[in-house]
Parts: structure tokens; sequence; C-alpha cells
């Protein structure tokens, strides 16, 4: 199979910018809500012949994710309606180009993307639920497409599959991991002498890392969030509070999902100089931040994040296993009109038009057991040379 085919057998593309390829603020620029993602999947629809789009967005990426009969072409324009937030924006020239993946390559980039071989972390696991939720909005916005979704799920078998025969990847990797062992680095506390760290966002990375941090048994983690509900009562703290617990705090991770910053100057007033703040959100949750402040953001995790080999070579053999998998799932869909098209004419022959036809040849004077035994023995007949004929 040449390359022309491969593009034409997975029709799907992903264009967008990772933490390799753009700071912090770059992706952010990309950054779409709930309607500018819709706007712009019927932007695309109408364009580029696409029929499915879903939004990856999280601290390491933004990447648009397009099926189409036409993947690299759809991909290229797609390409510059991400390019023109930069171009229209306020930043520097020249700005950095949109990466592009279509056909096989893009179905393969993925799959390593799911099974966070392309994260900060090499392994980290908390992409895969990113990836996941990424899809079920993109399907409850009516965004998806049959192809999409057939990824989809064999993004969740992979994932599922490394997590069961291999070593690869930990809970404790991720975005999360760093932030509390940046901290704990900085602040060298101890069971006995522990430090007070404030987490504001209980979203998955929030919690992640109140857990982790919790975990270590050198840390007073203090949960804030925007909204409490009732089992969280007395464990969870209010946004209403942040204030008041800042003016404790040794540090503080900020991991909320806000479209604009939740914590200012006025929220830190009071705090102790120097005080460790480590922002995980995007777009960044602290707004200028103090020169009081030791503030870390993004960018600032990136160095010594190599993560363990441990089973990659395994991992690397599932990746291609998944590849295949979904060009399987393809090939399917592709035959199931023809193979229900096939089944129901062989219905009608068999059960409809076979008994009227034996019938008119002398069968009707048969006795009922014969007559019967030579319309099951004819169906068998037509049913081998159904399936000798039909498609592989």
């Amino acid at each position: 199979m040449n390359a022309s085919q491969r593009l034409a057998g997975m029709p799907i593309a992903v264009v967008g910018c990772d933490f390799r390829l753009g700071s912090t603020a770059w992706r952010n620029a990309l950054l779409l809500d709930r309607d500018e993602r819709d706007a712009l999947a019927q932007r695309m629809q109408a364009s580029a012949a696409v029929d499915g789009f879903v939004c990856i967005q999280t601290c390491n990426r933004v990447e648009w994710v397009l099926s189409s009969p036409q993947p690299k072409w759809a991909a290229e324009l797609a390409r510059a309606q991400m390019a023109s937030r930069w171009l229209n924006g306020d930043f520097p020239s020249p700005h950095p180009m949109p990466y592009v993946h279509a056909g096989l390559a893009a179905c393969r980039h993925l799959v390593r993307v799911s099974l966070g071989l392309e994260s900060f972390v090499r392994g980290e696991r908390e992409i895969a639920g990113q990836l996941n939720r990424a899809w079920r909005e993109a399907q409850d916005r009516g965004t998806a497409s049959a192809d999409l979704n057939a990824l989809q799920t064999v993004l969740g078998r992979v994932v599922r599959r490394v997590g069961r025969v291999t070593g690869f990847g930990s809970r404790a990797r991720g975005v999360h991991g760093l932030a509390v062992d940046l901290v704990r680095r900085e602040l060298s506390p101890t069971p006995r002498e522990r430090a007070r760290l404030v987490v504001v966002g209980m979203g998955d990375i929030g919690r992640r890392a109140a857990t982790l941090a919790q975990q270590l048994g050198v840390f007073d983690v203090r949960r804030i969030n925007r909204t409490i509900v009732e089992k969280q009562r007395g464990t969870w703290l209010p946004l209403e509070a942040v204030n008041a617990e800042m003016r404790e705090a040794d540090a503080v991770v900020v991991a909320t999902g806000a479209r604009q910053p939740v914590l200012n100057a006025e929220s830190f007033a009071g705090t102790r100089n120097g005080l460790l703040v480590v922002d995980l959100g995007t777009p960044e949750q602290v707004d200028s931040a103090s020169s009081r402040l030791d503030y870390r953001g993004l960018d600032d995790l990136l160095v010594g994040t190599a993560g363990s080999d441990d089973d990659l070579d395994a991992v690397l053999a599932l990746v291609e296993d998944a590849v295949t998998e979904y060009r399987i799932a393809l090939r399917k869909r592709a035959v199931a009109g023809l193979l229900r098209a096939t089944q129901d004419r062989y219905d009608r022959f068999a059960y409809d038009e076979l008994p009227v036809l034996l019938d008119q040849n002398g069968a009707a004077d048969l006795a009922p057991q014969v007559r019967a035994a030579v319309r099951a023995y004819t169906r068998q007949i037509v049913a081998e040379i159904e399936r000798a004929v039909g498609p592989e």
C-alpha cells in the first residue's frame, strides 16, 4: 500500500501546537470556548468537506482532530485557521507554524498522545481521560463523526491494554506530579515540619495534586473550589476563603479551568514574601503576578521531565497494533453496507423466492419432510455460493 492509499484509508487529520512547538502564551491564544468550537466546526464542514471535529485543549497541547475524505487538504485549511489566531494577536513575528499529521500519521500520533508518549512527562495518564472528555463533548455538541468515534474506541482499548500488560506510566506522573515535586524541592518539608499547601481548583489535575501531596505526609493540604457539593463540605473550602488561606500558605498550586484569572493582587495581600505559586491553568489563572511572589507557570515545569523507559518497546508495539486495529475498523465500516445488502438479498431469495421456485418445479408434490429437507439443502448451497463470491 503506497502513501496515497494509506491516506485514503485513514480519513483523519490532526493540526496542533504542543509544548515543544510553542510556549504557554502561544498555546493559550488557541484556546476556544464552546461557541467558538461549534462555529469553527461549522466553517470547516462548509468549506473543507470535514464531517467530524474534536478539539483537544490541555496544559500540554491544543489540537484539532478532523475527519474528512480529503484529510491533508482539510488539515492545511485548519492550520491556516489556527495560525490566524496568532497573526491577529499581539505576538512577535515570525510565529510558529502548527504541525499537521494526516492519514496514517494522524492515527499514530493520536495513539501516542493517548498513551502519554507525547506529554510533558512520558507515560502520564491524565491525557487519556482528557481525550475521552474531548470526544464526549464533540459527541454531545454534534461535531463528532462515525470515523472519529471508531478511533475513540481504538484509543480507549489501547490505553486499557497498556495498563493491563505493561508497567508503563504512572498516575503520579503528569503535570500535577511535576507541580508537587517542585513545591517539595523548594520547601523541603518534613513530617515534623510540614508545609501548608493550598490547592485551588478541584478538577482532575487539582484533585490529583492534592491527593499526591497528602500521601507524601509532609504537607497540610487545603483544597479550594468554586463549587462544593454536599459530600465535599468540610473537606473542600469555597473560593471565597482563598484570600484568608493564602495568608497562611507556604505554597499554592492553582489548577482551575476558568477562562479568566481567579487570583489577583488582592488575593495575595498579606501573604508571606516569596510565596511559591505554581500556576497550572490554561489560560493562566494568576493575574499580574506580584514581584513578592515566586511565580512558576507551566513553562517552568519543563525542566527534567524525561520519564521512564520501562516497557517502552512493548508500548511502541501496542501503538502499531492500535493503528492496525483502526485500519481494520475503517475497512469493516466501508463494506458494512455491502454486507447488509448481500445478507438481505440472501434472506429474500432463501426464504421468499426459493420455496416458490421449488414448488413450481415439483417440490410441492413431495412429502412435507422431504420438501423441508430439499429447501434446507438448497439454502445451504446458496449460502456457500454467497460466501464464496461475497466481499472478503
